[in-house]
């Protein structure tokens, strides 16, 4: 059988799909794109914006946007017990969680985040940001993880999109937002991504 494999670059939204692999722990191959490669023919037929991370499934189907790459590979390996069965609350829950991550977290984060480097005060971006993470804070004052307190492909997504706030400190005014990012980047799963995607390049 042929394995997945994952077209990734270091300290990209490839490191998400990394830790979810990791989290499934079945065996998968890893081909790092390097500079010019990403504008190369075959790469722009595996992701035509010439971004990563792009995954070729084992039956040979290729897709790009990670969060779709991770919904899907937690289906393919539903003992790894990342999403609910088809149908399930659960399920449902996890959808809009994943979509929460790109839409509400990520999209204003990453605009803040590049204003702080500007030094831009008065921030629309913050503001909505700070909406998204207050939600967050509420829920996860009750629980660990998103989804019925089970850790799931959405925690993957949320504490991902999140781990560069972390890193700046920029989470200390959501304290259970901040300590569940932590949760996630101390399961030995994320740390072996993040060994993967740290590694010195040949």
């Amino acid at each position: 059988m042929t394995l997945p494999r994952l077209y990734y670059m270091p300290r990209t939204r490839s490191s998400r799909v990394l830790w979810l692999l990791e989290e499934i722990g079945a065996p998968y191959d890893l081909t790092e794109i390097r500079g010019a490669e990403r504008r190369s023919d075959e790469h722009l037929h595996r992701h035509p914006l010439g971004r990563v991370p792009a995954l070729k499934l084992g039956d040979g189907t290729t897709m790009f946007e990670s969060a779709a790459i991770c919904l899907q590979l937690a289906d393919l390996n539903p003992d790894a017990g990342l999403i609910g069965p088809v149908g399930s609350a659960e399920r449902g829950l996890v959808y809009q969680w994943v979509v929460f991550a790109v839409s509400e977290l990520e999209a204003p984060l990453f605009r803040w985040i590049r204003e702080l480097a500007e030094g831009v005060t008065d921030s629309p971006a913050h503001d909505r940001f700070t909406e998204a993470a207050g939600a967050m804070q509420s829920l996860l004052a009750e629980r660990d993880w998103l989804v019925d307190n089970r850790f799931s492909v959405a925690d993957v997504m949320c504490a991902s999109v999140l781990h560069g706030a972390n890193a700046r400190e920029l989470l200390r005014p959501w304290p259970e937002v901040e300590a569940y990012v932590q949760r996630g980047e101390a399961r030995p799963a994320y740390a072996r991504a993040a060994a993967i995607s740290d590694r010195p390049r040949a």
